[in-house]
């Protein structure tokens, strides 16, 4: 099995993000979240350099930010300035499994 197939589905990368942004206090930078899922998903030093097609974004990034389009979608997120996203109340009372 390659190391991409290891990566999760931007679906399944919602719980990681909510709980990366409630440990960083409610809002954080994209590479502040990029990292504090990286350590809660435990991906490896492999599975963190794979790129998104040709690059330069790496396919766990470009599935984060999918995800993040989709928690904003749902209300439980939203971009406070350039780069930086922060839970919403809703956001902030979502439990999940």
């Amino acid at each position: 099995m390659n190391l991409q197939n290891k990566i999760p589905t931007f679906d399944r990368l919602f719980e990681p993000t909510l709980q990366a942004l409630k440990e960083l206090g409610g809002s954080g930078a994209v590479q502040e979240i990029y990292d504090k899922v990286c350590d809660l998903e435990a991906f490896s030093d492999e599975q963190q350099a794979i790129l998104h097609k040709d690059g330069p974004q790496t396919e766990i990034a470009y599935r984060m930010g999918w995800a993040r389009t989709y928690l904003k979608k749902y209300g439980a997120i939203e971009n406070v300035g350039r780069g930086v996203w922060a839970l919403t109340s809703q956001g902030r009372t979502l439990v999940y499994f």
